[in-house]
């Protein structure tokens, strides 16, 4: 098999040369720190070993996420349609009003990163969607860039067909689908790329914008306390906005409304085209894990579907500690079960059974999660032999990984990969970047 081959091979050719290796991974690293690859003003960590992915793992990308946004449009549709079904979200008013707004085009989730562990072909479950400020693009285009040019992967790509993923260009061409079927019209928009910006902006954002320069569409970064309405037009400054790239969360919207303010009511006045619409909130908040695994509130799904939410959604439920039968169960099966916050990102706030003590447990269940908390079957985390470079050698060590599978417009474009040695891989434990690249037999 091609991709078992290329594995040993890549191993064999790290081994054979560890000093050569190890002074080009220092060369790696200043690389990326000269790149636009800078997470909270620093480099990103990274392993200098790729993950290859077959072509069956990208069809099967393909037609997994697929297979979701089929059940999350029906849930989508639902909650658009039926007021009764709405108070299963966690929403207050002004969010509701704002999903329900038509933001003018069809897809109702223009870009997403869909985190899953996958173990290979039908074996995989997703950890979470991230539907609301989608992020890491830059990350996963530059270290594909750098160690694409590296010694291991350019001896590689001599024996084997090795291709990358493109994140930049799609992008746009989506957005511009958006972007003309709200304004039924041929002409290019003038562009702002919103947040909540503190100091310069990010590395992500100005790559993108040169991106949409490059196509002939005037761009600005823009903080959204900066932004003022008047007379029926979205304005940063002196420019009028057609279109939004809207990175600015939703959380951080609705607990800033007096300073949202231009942005919501242009937004809800159909004045300006948000590609990332506020409905798609209703699949980042991780409450729909537990609605989708709620047969009594959704008849509407087919028994296939109901089939592929069981064995490829973690079992999900809100964490009402009033259920004291809940409570007892979780306490006393701790390894079965991570606890997570609601509406967070990065891991933030995330307690993995398995590596609490009992004591810490049920001071987590006691305090923590008081409020605002979901309990998730915990999933075995996919693993594999990576290099991780030292000083004065490499070792080849098992590292957890999981898979981020960008879908723009609802559809796969490409994967995004972090690793760890913990149950918890992200920003609050431990993560590493590692570069993915197509093995084509």
């Amino acid at each position: 098999m091609v991709y078992t081959k290329a594995i040993r091979e890549f191993r064999d050719i790290i081994k054979g040369n560890q000093e050569v290796f190890i002074k080009e991974y220092q060369q790696l690293k200043e690389q990326v720190a000269k790149s636009p690859a800078i997470y909270k003003g620093e480099p990103i960590d990274f392993l200098y070993h790729p993950i290859y992915l077959s072509d069956k793992d990208v069809v099967q990308f393909t037609v997994l996420t697929n297979k979701l946004f089929g059940i999350l449009s029906k849930v989508i549709e639902m909650y658009l349609q039926e007021p009764s079904f709405r108070k299963h979200f966690p929403f207050d008013p002004l969010l509701e009003k704002l999903i329900l707004k038509d933001p003018g085009y069809s897809i109702n989730v223009p870009m997403s990163r869909i985190d899953v562990f996958y173990h290979g072909e039908g074996d995989f479950q997703f950890c979470e969607l991230n539907a609301d400020g989608s992020s890491a693009m830059v990350e996963a285009r530059e270290l594909q860039r750098i160690i694409g040019e590296s010694l291991a992967v350019k001896s590689h790509k001599k024996e084997f067909k090795i291709s990358g993923f493109e994140l930049f260009q799609s992008w746009f061409d989506a957005l511009m689908i958006n972007y003309k079927e709200y304004a039924s019209s041929e002409k290019l928009p003038n562009i702002a790329i919103v947040d909540y910006i503190e100091g310069e902006p990010s590395k992500e954002f100005q790559e993108f914008k040169k991106t949409f320069e490059k196509n002939g569409c005037s761009t600005v970064i823009a903080d959204v306390r900066e932004l003022v309405y008047r007379d029926g037009v979205l304005y940063y400054k002196d420019f009028s906005i057609d279109c939004i790239y809207r990175r600015a969360v939703t959380w951080e919207i609705i607990e800033n409304v007096k300073e949202s303010r231009a942005f919501i009511d242009a937004y809800l006045d159909g004045n300006v085209c948000v590609v990332g619409p506020l409905r798609s909130q209703l699949i980042h908040n991780k409450i729909i894990f537990s609605i989708l695994h709620d047969e009594s509130i959704t008849s509407f799904l087919t028994e296939d579907e109901r089939s592929f939410i069981k064995n490829h959604v973690p079992y999900t439920a809100y964490f009402d500690r009033e259920d004291t039968s809940l409570v007892d169960d979780v306490k006393e099966n701790k390894d079965l079960y991570v606890l997570k916050p609601l509406d967070k990102y990065a891991a933030l706030g995330v307690y993995v059974g398995k590596d609490c003590t009992l004591n810490k447990w049920e001071e987590v269940i006691n305090t923590v999660a008081k409020q605002g908390y979901l309990i998730q079957k915990f999933c075995h985390l996919p693993n594999q032999s990576l290099a991780f470079f030292k000083q004065n050698e490499v070792e080849f060590i098992d590292f957890n990984y999981m898979i981020g599978l960008f879908c723009y417009n609802q559809s796969f474009v490409g994967p995004y990969t972090r690793s760890g040695r913990k149950n918890i891989i992200g920003a609050v434990a431990e993560s590493f970047i590692v570069p993915n690249f197509k093995l084509t037999d």
